[in-house]
């Protein structure tokens, strides 16, 4: 069966299993793009519906990522309408895009409406702006309309940009019957499966949140007002989304809400929001971690960009690192009396300098992973850097051992210089723990991202200060003995 809306064609899902070379197709099946291809090209529409309709849309926007334009148009075309919105919601925006600009709008209205709100405001996000509205005006549902283009209205990387629309709510005067019977024609207009209950005013404010369960457990005539629980966590639809995933987590909630500067309910912020954000905020921060600006985005919008533009996302970090270096290269150079004395000594400059970075970047995850969100306060930060110094002394002892009779090893003939290069690792180790735990708590406190704390600069930073300290103790030691180190 087929439900047509002009020249764009939907299938309704059907239940036999579809076969591929004589062999029924399994649950956990992964076609190959030459697969679906070969299918497209033989004109197996029946077969190809059948298959691609009993997969879950996550594998399908799998699928269909790997194929050209072409065979895509054609297997998306044979989706069902909840099916093919729910594909485009999974697609990537590079993909979205292509899929949308040859569907044309006759193809991409039915869709648009089938999709969840929040949804489809992430989507038509990506589009030119007279492209949205042409598409919103061909829109019949008025109340999808007008929340599509209130969510749109929203910063995109708020607690209003990633919010759902779709929740359940109901008035504190209300007895738990009369809220029962009210929630059971609402909840079937929902998209999602929800559990909590919130309380609004008559003003539509927020006043307290209740479960699903608490009111069937509750006596008919038991206002709602009495059953709820008033101390609702909550944020403001201008929070950022960060912090709202980090509120939602800590707290173990199921959903969310989102008010605004009047306390009125504009929606809820569910799980799979949270998921979303958190693998967008980790990837940026890694990418921001490596030196990268500008566009995050995932890896496969980076391999996206443009030559030019994955150039000007990598360059800036690049030169600064570049600039901070050069203070490496003329801490040599004043010292270039000292190496000459030593040759042996310099010959361990690359070991201190990967060690110390090494712990100095394990610091600074630590203290990116502990403070996440948090506003810290002095006290907090006086105790965190205090346990790292103790511990970057502890790991700076036995490694700076390690190394003096690693340099025992190699240089048998002077013994003194390992105990000089142990010495050195671990007034480096130390400062470089120091370092990668102050680092990104200055970076918060002058509302910069702390992820712009490690990668290139930090490294950039430890390479000059372990060099001045290595060779400013080398120097030192030459001064005191004339004959400590073999030329």
């Amino acid at each position: 069966m087929q439900i047509a809306s002009g020249e764009f064609c939907y299938s309704i899902s059907l239940t036999q299993k579809p076969r591929i070379n004589g062999k029924i197709m399994s649950e956990k099946a992964r076609l190959a793009p030459e697969e679906l291809s070969a299918l497209v090209d033989d004109g197996q529409r029946q077969k190809l519906r059948m298959l691609l309709n009993e997969e879950h849309p996550a594998d399908i926007a799998e699928w269909l990522t790997d194929l050209d334009n072409s065979h895509r148009l054609s297997c998306f075309r044979l989706l069902d309408l909840d099916n093919a919105s729910a594909v485009l919601a999974e697609l990537e925006p590079e993909t979205q895009g292509n899929l949308l600009k040859d569907l044309g709008d006759i193809g991409v209205v039915p869709i648009i409406a089938r999709m969840s709100p929040d949804d489809a405001a992430d989507l038509l996000a990506e589009l030119p702006k007279e492209k949205v509205q042409q598409i919103i005006n061909q829109m019949t549902d008025t109340e999808a309309k007008e929340d599509i283009q209130e969510l749109m209205g929203f910063e995109e990387d708020s607690a209003g940009g990633i919010m759902s629309t779709d929740y359940l709510a109901v008035e504190g005067k209300l007895t738990a019957d009369q809220a029962i019977s009210y929630l059971r024609e609402t909840y079937a207009e929902l998209e999602d499966d929800i559990y909590d209950v919130y309380v609004v005013s008559e003003e539509e404010k927020l006043a307290g949140r209740v479960t699903l369960r608490e009111l069937l457990m509750a006596p008919p005539e038991a206002l709602v007002e009495s059953l709820m629980d008033d101390n609702v966590i909550k944020v403001l639809t201008t929070t950022d989304q960060e912090e709202a995933a980090e509120k939602l987590s800590r707290y173990d909630l199921l959903t969310l809400p989102v008010v605004d500067e009047s306390g009125k309910l504009r929606g809820i912020i569910t799980a799979d929001d949270v998921i979303d954000v958190l693998w967008e905020e980790s990837t940026e921060d890694l990418f921001q971690a490596s030196g990268i600006t500008g566009e995050a985005g995932d890896l496969g919008e980076q391999l996206s960009l443009s030559v030019r533009r994955a150039v000007g996302a990598r360059l800036p970090w690049l030169l600064i690192t570049l600039g901070i270096e050069a203070g490496s290269v003329s801490v040599i150079t004043h010292f270039d009396d000292v190496i000459k004395e030593t040759v042996a000594a310099a010959s361990f400059m690359p070991l201190l300098s990967g060690v110390t970075g090494s712990v100095a970047t394990q610091s600074t995850c630590i203290t990116l992973r502990g403070t996440g969100m948090e506003k810290l306060a002095w006290r907090v930060i006086i105790k965190h850097v205090f346990h790292e110094a103790r511990v970057g002394m502890l790991l700076g002892i036995l490694c700076g051992v390690a190394t003096t009779l690693m340099s025992w090893m190699f240089h048998s003939v002077n013994p003194t210089l390992g105990f000089v290069v142990g010495c050195s690792l671990f007034v480096t180790m130390t400062c470089g723990v120091l370092i990668g735990t102050l680092m990104p708590m200055v970076f918060q406190k002058l509302g910069i991202d702390p992820a712009h704390a490690s990668g290139p600069f930090i490294t950039s930073i430890l390479d000059v200060c372990t060099m001045t300290i290595y060779l400013t103790i080398v120097h030192q030691f030459l001064l005191y003995t004339s004959m400590g180190v073999v030329k």
